[in-house]
């Protein structure tokens, strides 16, 4: 595997897919424990995102192993890391499992006080994302540009506002229009296994599902652990991780 011809991708355009990357991934079923934070539709009974498993033996034994994570993550984080944040999304076809068009950083900066965008989202496809499955669609290249009222965005904390479809620092689709008509709009679909790498600068969203439980996406949030808060978060650990370990990657 070409790391430079990926870093390189990831750089410029803001993401890379890499199909199947892992012979196998955790099952969602082992991340289902006590440790972890469920979170639910609007009709408040469907599940839509679990959170905070990092410390979940069968996940920390599967994370240590993965050497290209390892690689990839201090050869553009340029240190150690750690995981800010763990979830797995879940697709449905109610209306309120949509993930507007949006950035993950600003929540990261607003909320949990973090100066730098020294943070790597990384992907793993839990089931095969197929086209209307609810698939993660993404902006390339919106990482570079950003509009004049997101200089001084300032919100107030809301678990609605991180977690729901009523999505702080989303975009409207005026705004989206503008970006899709400059850079183009690509989905990020593949089988069970592949890998997704994104700038979480990078203007991304998904839709509903053709059917319940279609797709389950797991998202890992690295930081280098030298990218330290100014404050302290008013969030939950499940959304800001406050252990900065090291992850002890093996050999």
């Amino acid at each position: 595997m070409d790391i430079e011809a990926l870093i390189k991708n990831y750089v410029e355009q803001g993401y890379v897919l890499i199909p199947e990357v892992f012979c196998h991934v955790p099952s969602f079923n082992d991340l289902l424990d006590e440790g972890a934070e469920p979170f639910y539709e609007q009709d408040q009974s469907t599940l839509r995102s679990l959170y905070g498993f990092h410390n979940n033996p069968q996940f920390t034994a599967w994370i240590e192993k993965q050497r290209l994570l390892c690689e990839i993550t201090q050869r553009i984080l340029g240190d150690q890391v750690y995981l800010h944040q763990t979830k797995v999304n879940i697709k449905n076809q109610q209306e309120s499992s949509v993930w507007p068009f949006h950035r993950d950083f600003p929540f990261w900066k607003v909320f949990d006080y973090f100066p730098e965008n020294c943070f790597l989202n990384a992907v793993v496809y839990l089931d095969d994302v197929h086209e209307g499955s609810g698939e993660l669609e993404v902006i390339p290249g919106s990482h570079r540009e950003f509009l004049d009222r997101e200089a001084n965005e300032h919100t107030d904390y809301s678990l609605e506002g991180s977690a729901s479809s009523d999505l702080l620092f989303s975009f409207s689709e005026e705004e989206k229009s503008y970006f899709q008509h400059k850079y183009g709009l690509e989905k990020t679909t593949g089988p069970k296994g592949s890998l997704l790498l994104f700038d979480p600068n990078l203007i991304h969203g998904s839709g509903v599902s053709y059917r319940d439980f279609s797709r389950k996406i797991m998202i890992l949030t690295f930081n280098a652990c030298s990218n330290l808060p100014s404050n302290d978060s008013p969030r939950p650990v499940y959304l800001c991780n406050t252990d900065r370990t090291p992850i002890a990657w093996k050999n």
